[in-house]
């Protein structure tokens, strides 16, 4: 296992992204809950307009308990799955308040039993509204545990087993923040921009075709 602020990867990632975070804005563990189940297959941005949305007018989970799933779907339906997600978070909320207390838990066992909330949301809000060493492993985090050689897929729980082993709990959530942004700016699933990446020389490349040749997965498409 290794310390990630001794490792050149770890110096690299702090250097390219010293301020990574979650970019999800909220002010407590349920309104992080709730803006992790929106944040399926949409950006964090357009999660966050519909997050001041939705706090204008129902805060805490009494408030979305107490909705039809519908009046909530007019009001996050700028998101994808938002059919989905409504009837999700209105469950969530009431599961809380019946099982909980009206708290979020704070066990992954707990959270991952809420409707709507997989393993990765609930790393997401263990690790950024609790504290608690978690690997949130989203799209980016498996595609670059593959492609550098430490995942022999690229699969959520893969990645998450990779990352465990190779290092220590507590660099875990801040490096899941960290590899999202390099997901972005430059492990893109089409197209990567090696030349630009920060981590390039630590890189095995799995998956991506030899350098000079062209990559027919991505030809002919925009």
């Amino acid at each position: 296992m290794d310390d990630l602020a001794d490792t050149g990867i770890g110096h690299a990632l702090q250097d390219a992204y010293p301020d990574a975070r979650c970019e999800l804005l909220a002010r407590d563990a349920w309104e992080l809950l709730v803006a992790a189940i929106l944040s399926a297959r949409t950006t964090d941005v357009q999660v966050n307009k519909v997050m001041a949305v939705l706090n204008e007018h129902y805060v805490g989970p009494q408030a979305l308990a107490d909705l039809d799933h519908r009046e909530l779907d007019r009001v996050i339906r700028h998101v994808p799955l938002h059919r989905q997600k409504a009837r999700a978070i209105v469950e969530a909320a009431r599961s809380v308040l019946r099982l909980h207390d009206g708290l979020v838990p704070r066990d992954l066992v707990s959270l991952s039993a809420l409707p709507g909330v997989g393993r990765k949301t609930a790393a997401v809000v263990l690790g950024n509204a609790f504290g608690q060493p978690a690997i949130a492993a989203d799209v980016h985090v498996q595609r670059i545990a593959y492609r550098m050689g430490w995942a022999a897929r690229e699969h959520p729980a893969d990645a998450e087993v990779a990352l465990v082993r190779r290092f220590a709990p507590e660099y875990w959530v801040r490096l899941c923040h960290q590899l999202i942004r390099l997901g972005r700016d430059c492990c893109r699933r089409q197209k990567p921009r090696c030349e630009r990446c920060p981590v390039a020389r630590f890189c095995a490349k799995q998956g991506l075709p030899p350098a000079g040749l062209p990559d027919f997965r991505t030809s002919g498409r925009s």
